[in-house]
């Protein structure tokens, strides 16, 4: 049965997708990361919007404080982050701070680049992270940090940045907007969407109905069978990053409106299990492959658009290097690789007859439908001579 408050997160939910276009996965990894305690690491270039969600999610919360902190380096001193020493209090011999307005008080907060930072600082937040916990001189405060976002145009070097990324439940990769639709619609899109709000003792509730959230016998023999593919795979991930899965199953159950966890819930898996980017493609292909086939199919046809479009680039860049006209065998390579975008649009269409019917995720398919029709457009433009779309609909 749904409660008011699941439909409320679920309107949040809706709100922030289109607040934040093409960041489907990224919204939701959001809200389970704030129902679960979790924190977020966002691994991509700048002017992705990686900051905004976070800030966003502090708007969502009534009550709730925000820490932000730009561009950390390694010249980013403790001062920027807990504040300064309270002098009156140093001429007492107490070495407390001053802490009101930094991160010791946020319930959300984000770094940028926050893996430039000494290991120093960030190793003093290490406890903040885990035990929710600041020495505060010889005090040791309870701080009501929900949730942590970093954000990082790179991965961390060095084996004591590597120990801090570890403790980012979640890893995120952030492009760009890819389908020019969604990019003219973020350039047109209002910037006044009204967020839904929620009080902090409304969240609490929440996560205490996240916590007795049913998870049946079947599911931790997928998350052992999972486990097993990547060790084979030379993916290798603790038990301790396996038992918190389970907690973030529990809130994606939850924010779907359900009372037990099931094979859907997983996709949030596809976040949590690697560790280096390379990683993510295969550790999604091994969640999706116990748990929704469908999606991994729409992922591999992702993959075989890509592989058209990155053919008709380099056909395109050889074209021009070369002073003999290679317009005639332009065409005839374009009308294979437009008919392979039709086979794939018709595979496609067969993936989402069969997700409707099971009642599975339609967002991979969606996107590999998407993705398809903007590689054929591409083909279409710069080898046949027409500027034509193909569509893919299902009855």
């Amino acid at each position: 049965m749904t409660t008011s408050l699941q439909a409320r997160f679920n309107k949040l939910r809706e709100v922030l997708n289109e607040r934040h276009i093409e960041r489907y996965d990224e919204v939701e990894i959001a809200l389970v990361a704030l129902l679960s305690k979790y924190h977020v690491a966002l691994i991509g270039p700048p002017g992705t919007a990686k900051s905004m969600l976070s800030q966003d999610l502090t708007r969502a919360i009534e009550g709730s404080n925000f820490f932000e902190l730009d561009v950390m380096n390694k010249f980013t001193t403790p001062e920027e982050l807990f504040g300064p020493y309270d002098v009156m209090g140093l001429k007492e011999g107490r070495y407390e701070r001053i802490i009101d307005g930094t991160l010791v008080e946020a319930h959300v907060a984000f770094l940028d680049e926050a893996f430039k930072a000494s290991p120093a600082i960030l190793n003093r937040l290490l406890r903040i992270m885990n035990e929710r916990e600041y020495k505060h001189g010889k005090t040791m405060l309870k701080v009501p940090l929900l949730s942590l976002f970093v954000a990082s145009n790179e991965l961390p070097e060095g084996e004591e940045l590597w120990a801090m990324f570890d403790r980012f439940q979640f890893r995120v990769v952030v492009d760009y907007i890819h389908e020019p639709s969604n990019f003219v619609k973020m350039l047109s899109a209002p910037n006044n969407h009204e967020i839904p709000k929620v009080t902090l003792d409304e969240l609490q509730a929440a996560q205490e109905q996240v916590a007795v959230v049913g998870v049946p016998e079947s599911v931790y023999e997928t998350v052992y069978a999972i486990r097993s593919d990547m060790q084979l795979e030379g993916i290798l991930v603790s038990d301790r990053r396996f038992r918190q899965s389970l907690d973030a199953m529990k809130a994606m159950a939850w924010l779907d409106q359900r009372e037990i966890v099931t094979d859907d819930d997983f996709r949030i898996l596809q976040h949590m299990y690697w560790t280096n980017p390379i990683e993510a493609k295969k550790v999604s292909r091994i969640v999706l492959s116990h748990t929704n086939p469908l999606e991994m199919e729409a992922d591999e046809i992702i993959d075989m658009a890509d592989e058209i479009a990155g053919q008709l680039n380099a056909a395109l860049m050889d074209a021009r290097s070369k002073d003999v006209d290679t317009q005639q065998a332009l065409t005839k390579q374009g009308i294979e690789w437009f008919t392979r975008c039709r086979q794939l649009a018709e595979q496609v269409k067969g993936l989402e007859v069969k997700a409707r019917k099971q009642q599975k995720p339609t967002n991979k398919i969606h996107q590999a439908k998407d993705r398809i029709a903007r590689v054929a457009k591409e083909v279409g433009r710069h080898t046949i001579g027409l500027d034509t779309e193909l569509r893919v609909e299902t009855k």
